[in-house]
């Protein structure tokens, strides 16, 4: 039920995208304490960008999750720009991310919701 997507303007090899994608679904799975079968992750690059006015390397990611509380997205708020920068290179400073608690009722999955 956590998804996690980045957007970033920095052109990305795949096996990049692919690390970057699992270190942070299991990171994702650790903070939120749910179990990491149900944590998607998605990719988009490279796309059209700018941060600050300018279009240096940016990045924005939504976390989209059941019961996501406000501690969560705070802890989720310091560890994911790390990856990003260790992984990807792009400065936490031009990192936005988007926090978003989902209702049961509103997240489908297996021909139902949860």
């Amino acid at each position: 039920m956590p998804f996690l997507k980045i957007s970033t303007n920095k052109a990305i090899d795949i096996s990049a995208q692919t690390k970057f994608l699992k270190s942070a679904s299991a990171q994702i799975a650790a903070t939120l304490q749910k179990p990491e079968k149900f944590v998607m992750t998605q990719f988009d690059q490279p796309t059209p960008m700018t941060f600050g006015g300018t279009d240096e390397d940016t990045a924005f990611l939504e976390v989209k999750s059941i019961g996501l509380s406000n501690q969560q997205a705070g802890t989720l708020a310091k560890e994911i720009p790390v990856l990003v920068e260790n992984e990807l290179g792009i400065d936490a400073s031009r990192v936005y991310i988007e926090f978003s608690d989902a209702p049961r009722s509103f997240w489908g999955w297996n021909k139902g919701t949860f």
